[in-house]
């Protein structure tokens, strides 16, 4: 596999939390393990994020500091790193977890067990890649990566390789565990969700996970066993397995967007962004801030996210106050596009519904 040096890499191993202390809203993790053969037939080695820490590791000057993500997304920055460094185990790092949305839905779902990995966001660097001829290894040999740019570590709720290998055939006592292990995690998703706590935007995420392990129960349980030694051959497109998306795509994938909401919506969305930035954007969460956009912006909203924008609109309309012009709920209410965005999202849906 050819490595391009251009680009912003992901990678999650199977990394643990060490420890955790929510009432100082600190945890201590491993980002990245040292010595192991993944998926891309690469092996980090202990001083691979060497320079990275010195140049913009905790307590130095750079205004590129490396950075606590959520996702891999740098707009969902949860913390901040009160330590990073190398030991002979992989990168460990203590992450304060921050007071805003985003931090608060990261310190609960760490709290819930929804966070278990985490993954670091990285550029290869060409002097710091050599090909190692292993033939005890698939593909006859390794990566032996011994130096990476590192941009960013980041808490994911599941692994980019978790589940991603539902075998095809595997012995019975096999399937069985993985079948545990799936009932488990659709225990504690389910259980976060019941509990209700946090943004409309964590509901979201914990329900697209139940979707994706639900799909992954699905597809184990469609699954052959081996009832002798004989190995199965098994075709596999590109080596790599297929997920059925189609069991989440119509949250995942929602092909049809629909942004013929009114003038009057748009115009109240605009009104709330200016009123909010009048009060230093201290009203809304940043979910509200997003709607904001979308709808200033006449973006598509797929038949989800309407239906998530009704139900806010119709329970905080109570907090609407045309005549309090800096009350964070009449803020609120317009960057959602108040009144007149309600009305429309409650007619699209019955259209929808009744399509």
């Amino acid at each position: 596999m050819k490595k391009n040096y251009n680009n912003y890499s992901v990678k999650t191993h199977n990394t643990t939390i060490k420890d955790m202390d929510l009432g100082k809203r600190e945890v201590a993790i491993y980002l990245s393990t040292f010595g192991v053969i993944d998926s891309d037939n690469d092996m980090i080695v202990r001083g691979a994020f060497e320079k990275s820490i010195k140049e913009r590791g905790v307590g130095t000057t750079s205004n590129r500091q490396i950075a606590y993500l959520r996702y891999h997304d740098w707009q969902h920055q949860i913390g901040k790193f009160m330590s990073i460094q190398e030991d002979e185990k992989g990168l460990f790092a203590i992450g304060k977890l921050g007071t805003s949305t985003k931090g608060e839905d990261a310190l609960r779902d760490y709290e819930d067990g929804i966070i278990t990995e985490h993954s670091i966001g990285f550029q290869y660097m060409e002097d710091g890649v050599s090909w190692v001829d292993d033939e005890s290894v698939k593909g006859d040999g390794y990566y032996k990566i011994s130096e990476v740019k590192l941009f960013e570590g980041s808490a994911v709720t599941f692994g980019a390789n978790e589940y991603t290998e539902v075998v095809s055939v595997a012995k019975a006592e096999e399937k069985e565990n993985l079948f545990k292990k799936l009932t488990k995690e659709i225990d504690i998703v389910t259980k976060a969700l019941i509990n209700g706590r946090g943004t409309d935007e964590r509901m979201y995420n914990l329900e697209m996970k139940l979707k994706y392990l639900n799909g992954r129960l699905i597809d184990l349980a469609n699954t052959n066993t081996v009832t002798n030694s004989k190995a199965v051959e098994v075709k596999q497109v590109d080596n790599k397995p297929v997920f059925n998306w189609s069991k989440v795509d119509y949250l995942l994938f929602t092909k049809d967007t629909y942004s013929d909401y009114p003038k009057q919506a748009v115009d109240n969305a605009k009104r709330g962004i200016e009123l909010n930035e009048a009060v230093n954007n201290n009203c809304a969460t940043d979910v509200g801030k997003q709607r904001a956009q979308d709808i200033a912006n006449k973006r598509g909203l797929s038949f989800d996210v309407i239906k998530r924008t009704f139900s806010y609109l119709s329970r905080a309309e109570e907090f609407y106050n045309p005549n309090d012009t800096k009350a964070c709920g009449t803020i609120s209410y317009l960057l959602w596009g108040g009144k007149s965005m309600k009305a429309w999202c409650e007619k699209k849906i019955a259209e929808i519904e009744n399509n």
